[in-house]
């Protein structure tokens, strides 16, 4: 198990890694058709509002104490990979 700091890392990165991927994705939405645009404006929009939502459970893991780390993390892990998943839409929808 990571302890808090590495974890903390870890989501920082990560977070900054996806902002640079929906930034490269936008640039290829670009040139594809009306309808593609619109289901990669869509999921985008999901996207920035679960990424908002993740930095927020970020933010609470680093004011909190250890005993309650746990928790958090797993609350975490869960938004993560649901954000996870919605990248991959958005890349099968670019590369379409």
């Amino acid at each position: 198990m990571a302890n808090r700091k590495e974890y903390i890392d870890k989501l920082e990165k990560q977070l900054r890694e996806w902002n640079t991927k929906i930034d490269e994705y936008q640039a290829k939405a670009k040139g594809k058709s009306n309808e593609l645009k619109a289901e990669f404006n869509q999921k985008n929009t999901e996207l920035k509002s679960k990424r908002a939502e993740l930095k927020k459970k970020l933010d609470k893991i680093k004011d909190s104490s250890e005993d309650s780390f746990d928790q958090l993390k797993e609350d975490t892990e869960m938004l993560w990979y649901d954000i996870k998943d919605g990248f991959e839409d958005v890349r099968k929808i670019v590369k379409s």
